[in-house]
């Protein structure tokens, strides 16, 4: 049975960039160990693209910045530099969205799993992240 979905709302620090994403209260985030996240002290958890929104006028704060692959969006805002987004290399189709950056009062849980971003492919082909950006019945459909 598929966890409800409630609405989060988060943002940068100086709240230039705001968004809101639907989600279960109870999430599996990820803390990755690659040089961008373990830099930044990212944790994060990943939904399908189609359930993040960014409100206002969010995407004038917003920059980009790529590396490696250049298949991770790495977004932050212009003005604090916060990193509340991004579109990550496991899952192009979905938005990773920085746990810390979350205003209280919606989650309910938090399991906090490992992905081993220093060896990327294995942890990739091993942790089941990528169905994280896929809708439940997506993933019923290839089962």
């Amino acid at each position: 049975m598929a966890s409800k979905l409630v609405v989060h709302s988060g943002g940068c620090h100086c709240r230039k960039v705001r968004w809101h994403v639907q989600a279960p209260s109870s999430i599996v985030a990820w803390k990755c160990n690659c040089s961008d996240c373990c830099m930044r002290g990212n944790i994060h958890f990943v939904v399908p693209r189609e359930r993040f929104g960014l409100l206002g006028d969010s995407q004038k704060s917003i920059n980009t910045y790529t590396f490696g692959t250049h298949t991770a969006k790495h977004t932050f805002c212009k003005v604090c530099g916060i990193t509340s987004f991004y579109m990550p290399r496991s899952n192009p189709d979905g938005i990773a969205v920085t746990l810390r950056c979350l205003d209280p009062g919606t989650l309910s849980h938090v399991e906090i799993r490992h992905y081993d971003g220093k060896n990327w492919e294995n942890s990739y082909n091993k942790s089941g992240i990528i169905s994280f950006s896929k809708e439940l019945s997506e993933i019923d459909s290839t089962q």
